[in-house]
């Protein structure tokens, strides 16, 4: 992997700028950009400069007239997802690896011609769900297919965060999370629960949903979000989401007929409870950056090797195509 570039470098384009150059201090960095306000982060996600200076950071600036200048092997499109789209198939048509950070889009309009290109021009093209690396839910997807605990019974995921709190540099109402016309609201920042769902359970049918604007947030998407889906097997799973709680939670919760199990996402840890008896596992990855760390290294492995990722186009297509079901679903309710 020689050239890379970023569309984009708020905070997940410097969190993924970061981690390649861990990875790999030979890649030669490019980016385009149009606003450059975005202060530079540290992986918390803490202001250490006012401004992220391309050039100070060894980085080419280019326009996309100047891309066929160099030989792009990777493009990460992590500008806001109302934009994914038209940027990665601008990218596609120009023969070029891609990594769009999830969602792919803030609408399925658009995502066929994607496809097509990325069939088309034989490329690789990852998506940013990097909780389909983590080891923990790798261990409950398996726990779940052994049986060992009988069959599932339900499933809960609840996943809360205060949205003034997210990104604390900048001010809540004009972030991308805030904004309808940037892709935001909490059915598509919180797309993550949706996917990793269909990894564990499969191709769920949506039966409800019922959303809310929180009026003291004052913004013009949904801030919080209650979903319930009918996965194979019987198995009903209720999504519980909001921007509205200053604790943060992050968990899923699964009965089973013989147990439960409790995957803590901001923990980190697997806990199964059996006969009376509590196991707790605690992920490989001490901290969150390395689970970005580890998605990044697997995702260069795989273009490689022509290999798909293991969150691909086709996951990512699957989830804006469920997410907008969904939003339909809330018009009905």
């Amino acid at each position: 992997m020689k050239n890379i570039l970023f569309v984009g470098l708020g905070s997940i384009g410097q969190r993924h700028f970061r981690n390649l150059k861990k990875i790999d201090k030979k890649i030669n960095f490019f980016a385009i950009r149009k606003k450059r306000l975005s202060p530079q982060l540290d992986n918390n996600n803490k202001v250490i400069k006012k401004k992220f200076l391309t050039n100070k950071n060894g980085i080419k600036e280019i326009s996309f007239d100047q891309i066929d200048r160099f030989k792009i092997d990777l493009a990460f499109v992590t500008n806001p997802t109302s934009l994914h789209l038209e940027t990665s198939i601008k990218l596609a048509k120009k023969k070029i690896n891609l990594f769009l950070e999830k969602p792919i889009s803030n609408s399925t309009k658009g995502i066929n011609k994607l496809l097509r290109l990325v069939k088309k021009n034989n490329l690789n093209c990852a998506v940013g769900f990097q909780l389909r690396y983590d080891d923990l839910l790798n261990k409950l997807k398996n726990l779940i297919n052994s049986k060992k605990l009988g069959q599932v019974q339900k499933c809960y995921i609840e996943h809360k965060h205060y949205l003034p709190f997210h990104h604390k540099y900048e001010n809540y109402k004009i972030g991308y999370a805030s904004r309808k016309d940037l892709g935001g609201g909490v059915l598509l920042c919180y797309s993550h629960e949706f996917d990793y769902a269909n990894f564990l359970f499969g191709k769920p049918q949506y039966i409800f949903c019922s959303t809310q604007k929180s009026k003291n947030l004052k913004i013009n998407v949904e801030s919080s979000a209650l979903v319930v889906g009918k996965f194979p097997k019987n198995v009903e799973v209720v999504f519980d989401l909001d921007f509205l709680k200053k604790k943060p939670v992050r968990t899923c919760s699964v009965q089973l007929d013989n147990g439960f199990v409790k995957w803590d996402l901001i923990k980190n840890q697997l806990k199964i409870e059996q006969k009376g008896k509590v196991k707790i596992i605690n992920s490989r990855y001490k901290k969150r950056n390395d689970l970005f760390i580890e998605q990044l290294k697997q995702v260069l492995k795989s273009i490689k090797l022509n290999q798909k990722p293991k969150s691909n186009i086709t996951n990512g297509i699957t989830n804006i195509n469920e997410i907008e079901k969904i939003k339909k679903l809330s018009m009905l309710n």
